[in-house]
């Protein structure tokens, strides 16, 4: 009986200390990844302002081949939406809408992933001469989810390869486009 007691308490304090410290870790997270594509940011822009064609290089879109997507609002700008639905728990379901779009300069996007929580994707075009820098920033809030808070100090690894490969199948896409290569 001792031995119990003993165990719960050991079992207690360590659950006590991993909540404590996981109220000390940030509460907000950002993943940033970039890539310079020999164009200029207005040949740049149409990939990234429109739900319909972000999915034609979206990182996420060949994870699962049995993804459902619904796309709605205009096809380009403020209001472009896509939603997704997955039985792959890597792609999961969820929604993400263009908020804000600044042509030739920012497009910013609400996300959302169902019970996962929720984001905010940037994209910022930089142009330098004849190329253009593209920024690709997400960032969350996890509030006082403690659970969260953990998966923040991941994150990076767990999308920023992702967030690489998008950004290298849109470069490849712009340049083979315009002739650029």
């Amino acid at each position: 009986m001792a031995l119990a007691r003993l165990i719960f308490r050991v079992l207690l304090v360590l659950l006590i200390l991993l909540a404590v410290i996981g109220m000390l870790l940030p509460s907000s997270a950002r993943v940033e990844r970039s890539i310079v594509i020999d164009a200029p940011a207005e040949t740049i822009f149409p990939y990234i302002n429109g739900m319909r064609a972000f999915h034609a290089w979206s990182p996420w879109s060949d994870v699962d081949p049995q993804t459902q997507y619904r796309f709605e609002g205009p096809a380009q700008g403020v209001g472009s939406r896509m939603v997704w639905q997955s039985g792959d728990d890597q792609v999961g379901y969820g929604s993400q809408e263009i908020t804000a779009s600044v042509a030739n300069q920012r497009v910013d996007m609400q996300l959302e992933f169902g019970d996962k929580g929720d984001g905010r994707a940037t994209f910022l075009l930089e142009p330098d001469g004849a190329s253009t820098r593209l920024r690709w920033q997400f960032d969350t809030d996890f509030g006082w989810d403690v659970f969260g808070r953990y998966v923040g100090l991941m994150l990076d690894n767990m999308i920023g390869t992702a967030y690489n490969k998008g950004l290298r199948t849109l470069k490849t896409q712009v340049e083979e486009a315009t002739g650029a290569q």
